[in-house]
């Protein structure tokens, strides 16, 4: 028998996660395993830079509600899945689409995908041994992240006096290694990062309306979190004692 979520501190927990929903960097909220059916998933994490400011994307804490519904790959079909993550930003929302490869022809779960935002776009691939009774194991995601220009500022406290340039626009290597426990209601514990490099923009000292590249500066920050993943109803019965008094 698949474990269940059972009592009110995993939903209250779901819940407060939803509710704290914020622009965030991409993220691959799922296995390379489709599961089939339809699912509910609440990511929360967070990341730092493992240098000075100098190489500081100012990443907000990765923080989404999305919903993925799919079918799972069989020994000559391949599995697919379609995805959405919701940020209350909403130009950091993103559609997710993936396609599991059929488990005949390769020894591992192996997929590949395509994270759609507003402002970025995130190919990517994902291989990992999940066990088929309960859809536990390790994984890998590698992807590779294009982002829209954006203000350089663009974080938690954007009012914040800041130096150096007025946007950036990076590129990067978005690596990461996750864990899901078993069952239909999995947790995947993650680590993950952000290697690359940005374009920077800045306005002329001289004056002018028209921002001139700068530099190019390096991109590195190192992030780690959880996934939660469930049925529908567990974030509905989450949710009722905020929208009942």
């Amino acid at each position: 028998m698949q474990p269940r979520i059972g009592g009110p501190w995993p939903r209250t927990l779901l819940s407060l996660l939803a509710l704290a929903c914020a622009a965030c960097a991409p993220m691959v909220t799922h296995g390379p395993a489709v599961l089939g059916g339809t699912h509910v998933v609440v990511t929360a994490g967070a990341g730092v830079p493992p240098c000075d400011s100098a190489c500081s994307l100012d990443l907000l804490p990765q923080g989404a509600l999305g919903i993925h519904t799919g079918r799972p790959a069989t020994g000559t079909r391949p599995g697919f899945q379609l995805g959405v993550n919701a940020s209350v930003n909403l130009i950091s929302s993103e559609l997710d689409l993936y396609v599991q490869a059929p488990t005949r022809y390769t020894p591992l779960d192996v997929g590949a995908g395509v994270l759609l935002g507003g402002a970025h776009v995130m190919p990517y691939v994902q291989a990992g041994r999940m066990r088929a009774s309960d859809g536990s194991g390790f994984y890998t995601t590698q992807g590779f992240v294009w982002m829209a220009r954006r203000q350089t500022d663009y974080g938690l406290f954007p009012d914040e006096p800041h130096d150096g340039p007025d946007e950036l626009e990076p590129r990067y290597w978005a690596p990461s290694i996750a864990y899901r426990t078993g069952g239909s209601h999995g947790l995947h514990l993650y680590v993950s990062g952000a290697f690359g490099t940005a374009n920077a923009y800045a306005y002329p000292p001289y004056g002018g309306s028209q921002m001139l590249r700068v530099k190019s500066q390096p991109v590195r920050t190192l992030m780690a979190g959880v996934v939660f993943e469930g049925a529908p109803r567990d974030l509905l019965y989450g949710l009722i004692p905020f929208l009942i008094p």
